[in-house]
């Protein structure tokens, strides 16, 4: 290698060392004196951040950078106290919203109720709003914010608190705005005294006949409703007597029809006539056989079910035994297999390579699983296809050969791809690393397998500028390693 990196280069994998996953913060705490905005961005993202670094960042003057704080829930675990009285809106804002960021959609790190009642009496509306949709409030904070004036703020609270405290519920379905109403419903089960009036209520007659409790005498009249929609909400509605669900069955309407098919207490000879009047769709899907609706004993006794939304919601599962995958691996319908595909850690390879190219979004996770045939990836890459070459170059069960060919390849965004595959061998990661395209060597940077031993002298190089073309140079016989 011969030619000069770039200053940009440089500043950009010091951005993928920063956002890397795979390396330890402590490697990375030199990157905290960085004048580099997205350098400081990437760190303020990390899951691991620790107070101190928090703290640190939190200290700097660009409110971009604490927003990134206040949206990572790690950090405002540590920072909170600093940006909950942030001059910046947005930053308050941030904070109050929490878990917006869907690469972290495990984290369940409510903020502490001091921060939360602080939010609540923010001086701007959008930031309690934001805060009333968290679905966990301390329980003075959720009793303030569901009594709040400005019905924003009580719609989120309806919409977003689970379970509803039944003294919340109560306020919020009689509430003077038929949305909060609406939503209220939408999550809780109205009390019985309440029925006949949410029943009455035009704004929330629909909701009230699907989630309601429902006595003999409103689900006759209610599957008699001139609005259909009315009719399926009776028919989705767990309490409606299963004669009434038969007679909704029979609807004029098929969306009625199809909605009293999978209501979970029809006999299987009243479901399969009612089947056999409904034109099934790839998201009719039996809802109450989903894994967090139903033990995995009666899930098991659906898998060879005659209905095929029942085997969609069975494929949901995580759990299933050997058996029962492979019966729901060779399924003749479509969105069963990709649901199993989904959803199940030992889906066979042989159902994904079919599955990936008839796939929409989904392709780019199914390619990430970890039974994904070698064999189907290099295919995929040398298909001729930019959108099967793009996906392949993805997959961390891509041959190394084939990587490092992709590595080399025309198409900018292949080569983007790749570089951050931890199935690119080392050294083509390390030429990538070199390469004066910012974005590549930003994604070599990134890459996983890159050796935190590596790393700790690219940020030292770097920093120094005068040293990094030997850092990228192992003597020979030398091999990098953690």
């Amino acid at each position: 290698m011969t030619s000069e990196v770039t200053p940009p280069a440089m500043v950009a994998v010091l951005r993928g060392l920063a956002a890397n996953a795979a390396l330890d913060l402590a490697l990375l705490r030199p990157l905290l004196d960085s004048v580099d905005l997205l350098t400081l961005v990437a760190l303020a993202e990390r899951d691991d951040l620790t107070r101190a670094a928090a703290m640190a960042l939190a200290r700097r003057a660009d409110p971009t950078l604490r927003r990134s704080l206040a949206r990572n829930p790690v950090a405002a675990m540590h920072v909170w106290s600093v940006l909950v009285a942030d001059p910046d809106r947005q930053v308050r804002h941030a904070l109050a919203q929490g878990h917006s960021r869907d690469f972290r959609p495990t984290v369940d790190l409510p903020l502490p109720e001091a921060a939360q009642w602080a939010l609540a009496h923010d001086p701007d509306v959008e930031v309690r709003r934001a805060l009333a949709y968290r679905p966990n409030p301390a329980m003075r904070v959720g009793l303030h914010l569901a009594a709040h004036p400005a019905v924003l703020v009580r719609r989120a609270v309806a919409q977003s608190w689970r379970p509803l405290p039944e003294s919340v519920a109560r306020a919020l379905l009689a509430d003077s705005d038929a949305e909060v109403r609406r939503s209220a419903l939408l999550t809780t089960t109205p009390p019985p005294d309440l029925v006949a009036q949410l029943l009455a209520d035009p704004e929330t007659r629909q909701q009230a006949a699907e989630e309601a409790p429902l006595n003999p005498e409103d689900a006759a009249t209610l599957v008699t409703d001139p609005d259909p929609a009315v009719r399926e909400a009776v028919a989705r509605n767990r309490h409606t007597p299963l004669a009434m669900v038969l007679r909704l069955g029979r609807d004029p309407d098929e969306d009625v029809r199809a909605a009293a098919m999978l209501h979970p207490d029809l006999p299987d000879e009243a479901r399969e006539q009612i089947a056999a009047s409904v034109d099934i769709r790839d998201y009719h899907v039996a809802d109450w056989l989903r894994p967090h609706r139903s033990t995995l004993a009666e899930r098991l006794g659906y898998v060879d079910s005659r209905f095929v939304f029942c085997r969609r919601a069975v494929a949901f599962s995580s759990d299933l035994p050997t058996w029962a995958v492979a019966r729901l691996a060779a399924d003749e319908d479509h969105s069963v297999r990709l649901l199993l595909a989904e959803n199940h850690p030992e889906a066979p390879a042989d159902i994904l390579p079919d599955l990936i190219r008839r796939a929409g979004h989904a392709r780019w996770n199914l390619v990430k699983h970890p039974n994904m045939p070698s064999h189907a990836l290099a295919g995929f890459a040398a298909s001729g296809s930019d959108d099967h070459r793009r996906v392949a170059a993805t997959g961390p069960n891509l041959p190394a050969a084939v990587a490092t060919a992709l590595a080399s390849h025309d198409d900018h965004t292949t080569r983007r791809l790749v570089a951050a595959n931890p199935a690119l061998p080392l050294p083509e990661i390390i030429r990538l690393l070199h390469d004066a395209d910012s974005q590549l060597a930003e994604a070599a940077a990134r890459n996983p397998r890159l050796p935190p031993r590596l790393a700790r002298q690219l940020i030292a190089s770097i920093r120094s500028t005068a040293t990094y073309l030997l850092v990228l140079q192992p003597q020979p016989g030398q091999a990098w390693s953690g």
